[in-house]
């Protein structure tokens, strides 16, 4: 379950404003998915089983198999927090909301000509962007 859908706004307010249109999309079909894989697990199995059929494997769960201090590329690091791969660039360049003198995403090195990022920072920065967004939200339905 994605617990930012269960946070109940404004109505026709959604839960996480940063989100784009395929954000919201993902995160609408895991709530269905979860739902489903509740209620009939065999029947989530064959939907699952269909989408991948279509290349469409973002659908399923994966069991993140990356250490903290594993260098991932600018495309690893968009998949590991499922975000696009200009996201990732992004973070590179917005400074760090609490400490203004280093990026929110620190660049580690290359891997031939692609950048690369420690997962840990990619999976912290992630998180800071998100405690963002519920801050924010919780400021806007406060006033």
């Amino acid at each position: 379950m994605n617990p930012d859908l269960d946070v109940q706004g404004r109505r026709g307010e959604w839960p996480v404003p940063g989100d784009n249109a395929t954000d919201r999309a993902r995160k609408v079909a895991h709530m269905y998915r979860a739902r489903l894989r509740a209620l009939d697990p065999a029947a989530c199995d064959q939907a699952d089983a269909v989408a991948v059929n279509f290349g469409e494997t973002w659908v399923t769960p994966t069991v993140a198999t990356v250490e903290d201090t594993d260098a991932v590329t600018t495309a690893e690091a968009a998949a590991l927090v499922n975000v696009s791969e200009d996201v990732i660039r992004q973070w590179a360049c917005t400074p760090h909301p609490d400490d203004p003198a280093r990026p929110l995403l620190p660049r580690f090195g290359w891997r031939g000509k692609a950048r690369t990022y420690l997962a840990k920072d990619v999976r912290d920065a992630a998180a800071t962007v998100i405690q963002a967004k519920h801050r924010k939200a919780q400021l806007t339905r406060s006033s």
